[in-house]
């Protein structure tokens, strides 16, 4: 065994003084270089080579392998969306999913969301960091980060963003995120967040699309709004639009983007991102049967066309944290002021034709302003849901709500007022005209009179939901990565551009809300969540449906795709820089 080192230890010995001395020595004097091995060690020393040979040669194949099978640059997406962009600016694109699904490969943002929902630096260098009184949060962004016009991309490139934010006139719906934090910046790359309360969900915030003050800042809230700027933008990710292409009204029928070579993580393999955008859901449907487009996706569908699967195809399914509900307009409809009211609809409410009939059964059950799986999710409040009809009868009888002999609507014995409102909702949307029509006929059952009001996207967005003006309200709200509920149920967030739909004011629930995003126990906020889902499920602001999954398209021969879970549609695209074509 001694004998074995020596000779080992001997023969990488000469090697190395050999591979010492090969650079300075010629091919022709290599024999004279082996004369210092041993017969046996020069036949070693070949079989070395040739396997150092092999193995580099196979990590090689390896290499040419992958770039030509795996990942490579090069090919087009093109993916359908119905509607018309508007603002591709993630200071104004929350309200519209067209906007920010291309704001979101526009603009890298400080912070964002991996596929399991977990928060990872973008644009900054490092999560930032939080002081000892949870007020104050410091951040740090990468060096050398570029504009897609090459400028240089700095603090106060965030400054002036949430400043925009900030300023009512600018009307973002992102202002509740940022109307109480004092920015302050501490040289080109760091700046410091000073919250007026803790908040233990606020981290979430600093998932934002940043924008460039040199492009934006001498624009006045009008002209903001209205600047060509918002279908030209300057961003920092991975895409940057190439050509907009419109009909001669001015229709915006599709925009092709180009990889960015700006791009802080490289450019992006794929070379041409083209976005196509169709009237109605019918039109995306012909237009992907007609494979005009590659890709398209949608909250669970209706077309059993879009659902199905082939071999051509990867179709996704992202969990996602939202809920669909009828939100009860507590402070206008003095009919839906009374609880006997609420607690019939809610007992008439039977989910399952909904999910089946609906979506497929690509849906699930929700109960509460709280999903499962989240941070005091509440279980009690599902298991002592059910549906009955005769106990909601009884409910109204008692409340003074009785059916006329000639009638199949209810009337208020003091008032002689049916039992009538109206039920707002977005008629963009198939599946939500489906599902009102559903709780129509159900409520019908009980003896309420229950008008569809189905409206454009903006009417109901800006005549309804903005002023509050709505009886009922059928719509979706993401909570977001950070179960917080405080944005969507506290006293403090009835008015516009609060979003507290019902209005509902509840000192008890007002109370846990506050506590709970003011610490950073987690069993503590855990307790508190799980008191005001009681709350909520004795009072009945609103009538909770469906939680939901994202179903998302595309073709098989695109790798790297990874959609378990996403906080929103739009974060599909989070990682798109890593998507590549293979042969």
């Amino acid at each position: 065994m001694r004998n074995l080192w020596l000779q080992t230890q001997n023969f990488f010995k000469n090697l190395w003084s050999g591979v010492r001395g090969l650079r300075s020595i010629r091919l022709a004097q290599m024999p004279q270089v082996l004369e210092n091995f041993s017969k046996k060690e020069v036949y070693t020393f070949i079989v070395a080579l040739l396997i150092i040979a092999l193995s580099g040669g196979f990590l090689l194949f390896q290499a040419i392998q992958d770039r030509g099978l795996g990942a490579r640059y090069g090919g087009e997406l093109t993916e359908g969306l119905v509607g018309q962009p508007q603002f591709i600016n993630p200071v104004l694109a929350l309200a519209s999913g067209v906007d920010t699904d291309i704001s979101r490969v526009v603009y890298a943002q400080l912070l964002s969301f991996d596929h399991n929902e977990k928060l990872t630096p973008d644009l900054a260098e490092s999560l930032p960091t939080i002081s000892a009184d949870q007020k104050t949060y410091t951040l740090k962004l990468k060096p050398n980060l570029k504009w897609q016009d090459g400028k240089p991309l700095n603090a106060d490139d965030v400054i002036f963003t949430i400043q925009t934010i900030q300023n009512a006139d600018f009307e973002s719906p992102l202002r509740p995120n940022w109307m109480r934090v004092k920015i302050e910046k501490v040289d080109d790359l760091t700046l410091n967040f000073q919250l007026r309360e803790i908040s233990a969900s606020f981290i979430t915030n600093f998932a934002l699309g940043i924008i460039p003050k040199h492009i934006w800042k001498d624009l006045t809230p009008r002209n903001f709004r209205l600047s060509d700027l918002n279908l030209k933008p300057v961003g920092s990710g991975p895409y940057a639009i190439r050509e907009i292409k419109k009909t001669s009204d001015g229709t915006v029928k599709s925009l092709a983007l180009r990889a960015n070579t700006n791009y802080y993580q490289g450019q992006p393999y794929i070379s041409t991102l083209t976005f196509r955008f169709y009237d109605d859901y019918d039109g995306l449907i012909n237009a992907y049967q007609g494979k005009q487009i590659q890709s398209l996706g949608f909250l669970p569908f209706d077309k059993k066309g879009f659902l199905s699967q082939n071999d051509k195809v990867n179709q996704y399914r992202a969990n996602l944290p939202q809920y669909e509900a009828v939100f009860f307009n507590l402070q206008k409809n003095p009919i839906l002021q009374d609880k006997a009211v609420r607690q019939a609809l809610w007992l008439s409410t039977d989910r399952g034709p909904i999910i089946n009939d609906v979506y497929n059964g690509n849906a699930a059950a929700a109960y509460g302003p709280l999903l499962p799986g989240t941070l005091g999710y509440n279980e009690s409040i599902q298991t002592s849901a059910h549906t009955n009809i005769d106990e909601a009868a009884g409910i109204l009888e008692k409340a003074g709500w009785v059916i006329p002999p000639d009638s199949t609507v209810r009337i208020n014995l003091k008032t002689k007022k049916p039992l009538e409102f109206n039920l707002a909702l977005s008629g963009n949307v198939v599946l939500n005209v489906k599902t009102a029509q559903i709780l129509q006929s159900q409520w019908a059952k009980a003896g309420v009179k229950v008008n569809l009001m189905v409206l454009g996207t903006n009417e109901l967005e800006n005549q309804f939901i903005r002023p509050r003006a709505f009886d009922a309200l059928l719509f979706s709200e993401n909570v977001g990565a950070d179960p917080d509920p405080f944005p969507f149920w506290s006293g403090t967030q009835v008015h516009d551009p609060g979003l507290n739909l019902s209005g509902f004011i509840n000192p008890d629930a007002d109370k846990l809300l506050t506590e709970a995003r003011q610490t950073s126990d987690l069993t503590v906020r855990a307790t508190d969540y799980q008191k005001f889902q009681e709350i909520v499920n004795d009072q009945i602001p609103a009538i909770f449906l469906i939680r939901s999954l994202y179903i998302y398209n595309v073709p098989k021969k695109i790798q790297s795709i990874n959609l378990d879970n996403i906080i929103a549609p739009s974060e599909r695209f989070a990682e798109i820089n890593k998507w590549y074509f293979t042969k």
